[in-house]
């Protein structure tokens, strides 16, 4: 009380401010430490048709304090998309995004802030507590590294931040830092008419703001950078004194972006790429004194190899090419539990066993288990049509569903024979049902014994399991557990009987007694999201053992470009043997963990500290089919009817799309019309 009221302590003094937020951060502290956390849904009425539901019940979960303990998080390079004498262009502009890209988390620095405020606010932004040595000195060098390329030519150091204070506010947060001096400007987004977009360092060091042309280009960085190499001096104003600047000869390849989202590499509006980037891991970790902080970053962060990796990939990006590939790790295993084997292998749906996912538009699709694909309607989507938008790969040569079914049917034996169960947990709100129709099309749901959905619904079941062929419709207990998939796969752990009717069936059990003895190390889970492996709210869980498939973005079929799309085997077919080795022998794939990093002294920050930055990624793009196109009669005509109306007869634009004239730029961008009004394949918890 005496904090918080003024008549006891002055808030509105630095001190009283930096220790009010202090209270309140060992407050928090205090809570995750006791386990306070939130109840399971409130009891629904049974509604009644095709399936009884019981109501969900109440479950109290147990919140022990957990151990932070993160794998090495390195930051990745990559070129892609560069062919024939493009390969050889030379690294001359390096961007750098500021949120947790070279800041760990961002809290920006007020005008009126204290010297102290402003160097605990720098230790806050920059310096990190999991690798020994000055983070700000590593990272001047690194700078230092960069301006200089192997032949002796200069490179140009630039930001390009999604920051809303400004390009002022930037400025001075690196000033604090010691770091402004490595750039020649700052842009930011997105557009503000009331706050300067840009800065930029003259020869003498001096900083002034000016307006880049961003009201002229798509809110999206792939786009913007694509606008500064068709005509740099409009967003170098240096060019009308620097002959450095005048001169400057830019192409989208001769631009790395250094970057923690991976969404910023493409752009769903126009489809434009970055050629070469680097991304940063991102990460969630307890942080000094504010607890658990979800999505942050940094280059050089987690492991002071970023640096080098950077500069190398500067100096030879064709050196890196991009790979699209699925990765398996063991994590936290206890010494005794290590080679314990796989028992029960499960699968996210979305992104994961498809590529993106579409439904048909059928009111009977998520409700009936014996739905014929052969009432859908003429004009409409096909059985055909469906496989290939949801499963077949066209980036890989061969049938994707073909090599879907042996890896299935080789993942559903153990190494001595016996049978494995495989099942399916996705986060779809069209349910079981639904998930069970589009494999049984596929010819995938042999191979799985049981198909779980979340979130819970009161209209559709969240369960279906598999009984000698025939599919039957039951409750999964989603509502026993917290909302999230490492919760549940823990739970289905522990209560294996809950999750898999078979084992209440005498001539079944033998088939399914592997789940009697489980524990956490006896799951995998294959995922494209990154997010469904850690729970750290107030009911934490960790899986052992996990795939991540990865994530990408493309210009798909006729869809337009699509963010988000994920598939194993999508666009390797080392992703089928890399899960069957992990499956066999996940103790190779053990992954070394840090030390555990102890909360800190309370930092002495002000009490109206906001983060700038907390989603890691956007919203998926809706997977929606174009209408017909004239100039390409390949492509089918879109189910969703005469409603949608495309703008160019050119099925897509070109991702490396080059403008002869700056002026043009807005009428290029016109070229795609991202048709997205409607969909199957809803956000969530996002990687």
């Amino acid at each position: 009380k005496c904090v918080g009221s003024s008549a006891y302590f002055d808030v509105s003094s630095s001190a009283g401010r930096s220790f009010q937020l202090a209270w309140e951060a060992m407050l928090s502290g205090l809570r995750s430490f006791v386990g306070l956390g939130g109840s399971a849904p409130a009891a629904a009425d049974t509604p009644t048709g095709a399936w009884q539901m019981q109501a969900p019940t109440g479950s109290p979960l147990p919140s022990p304090k957990r151990t932070s303990e993160h794998s090495t998080l390195r930051s990745r390079c990559s070129e892609r998309n560069i062919s024939g004498d493009a390969q050889t262009h030379p690294v001359k502009l390096v961007v750098f995004d500021l949120d947790e890209t070279l800041t760990l988390v961002s809290y920006m620095v007020e005008e009126n802030d204290t010297p102290e405020v402003v160097r605990e606010l720098v230790k806050v932004n920059f310096e990190t507590p999991w690798v020994d040595g000055s983070r700000i000195a590593k990272l001047q060098d690194m700078f230092e590294d960069i301006k200089v390329g192997k032949d002796g030519e200069r490179r140009l150091l630039a930001i390009l931040s999604r920051n809303s204070n400004g390009a002022e506010a930037v400025l001075r947060l690196l000033q604090a830092a010691d770091l402004a001096s490595a750039f020649c400007v700052i842009w930011t987004m997105p557009y503000r008419q009331a706050v300067p977009n840009g800065a930029f360092q003259s020869a003498g060091g001096t900083w002034t703001c000016f307006r880049p042309p961003l009201a002229r280009v798509h809110d999206h960085k792939a786009d913007v950078l694509h606008a500064i190499a068709c005509n740099p001096a409009t967003w170098f104003p240096q060019a009308a004194a620097d002959k450095t600047f005048s001169n400057l000869s830019l192409s989208v390849e001769n631009i790395v972006l250094v970057d923690d989202q991976r969404a910023n590499f493409q752009s769903p509006y126009s489809g434009r790429q970055v050629c070469r980037y680097c991304k940063v891991a991102r990460y969630d970790a307890t942080y000094r004194s504010f607890g658990m902080v979800k999505n942050m970053g940094g280059i050089g962060a987690r492991s002071a190899a970023d640096y080098e990796t950077l500069v190398m990939f500067v100096d030879n990006p064709y050196s890196c090419k991009e790979t699209l590939e699925l990765r398996c790790v063991q994590r936290n295993v206890r010494a005794s539990s290590r080679k314990h084997p796989v028992k029960l292998v499960v699968f996210d749906f979305d992104e994961t066993l498809t590529l993106a996912t579409f439904f048909p538009e059928d009111d009977v699709f998520g409700e009936r288990l014996d739905w014929d694909p052969a009432v859908l309607e003429e004009g409409s989507w096909s059985r055909d049509d469906l496989l290939r938008y949801n499963f077949e790969s066209p980036y890989v040569p061969g049938s994707r569903l073909q090599k879907l079914q042996s890896l299935l049917a080789a993942l559903a034996k153990d190494a001595s024979g016996q049978s494995r169960p495989l099942a399916v947990l996705t986060r779809n709100e069209s349910g079981a049902v639904s998930v069970l129709n589009l494999l049984r099309m596929a010819n995938l749901d042999r191979y799985f014994s049981a198909i779980w959905t979340l979130p819970y619904s009161l209209t559709r079941p969240t369960g279906v399991f598999q009984v000698r062929g025939e599919w039957r419709a039951f409750e999964a207990p989603v509502c026993e557990v917290a909302d999230h998939k490492a919760n549940v796969l823990r739970h289905i752990v522990e209560h294996p009987l809950k999750w898999f009717p078979q084992l209440a069936m005498e001539d079944l059990i033998q088939s399914y007694s592997g789940l009697l003895s489980m524990t956490p190390e006896s799951v995998v889970l294959v995922d494209d999201e990154r997010a469904s492996f850690q729970n750290n709210s107030e009911n934490p869980a960790e899986l052992m053992r996990f795939c991540k498939v990865a994530r990408y973005d493309e210009i798909y079929r006729n869809c337009g470009p699509l963010n988000q799309m994920g598939g194993i085997g999508a666009h390797s077919d080392t992703d089928y043997e890399h899960l069957m080795a992990f499956v066999q022998s996940p103790w190779r794939y053990s992954q070394d963990v840090d030390a555990v990093v102890d909360i800190e002294d309370f930092a002495v920050v002000p009490t109206n500290l906001q983060r700038e930055s907390l989603e890691e990624e956007g919203t998926k793009v809706l997977r929606v089919r174009r209408p017909k196109s004239l100039s390409n009669p390949e492509l089918y005509s879109s189910p969703r009817g005469s409603s949608l109306k495309r703008v160019s007869s050119s099925p897509c634009a070109s991702p490396l799309w080059q403008c002869a004239d700056p002026g043009q730029i807005s009428q290029g961008l016109a070229e795609f019309d991202l048709v997205g009004l409607e969909g199957t394949s809803a956000p969530h918890d996002r990687l």
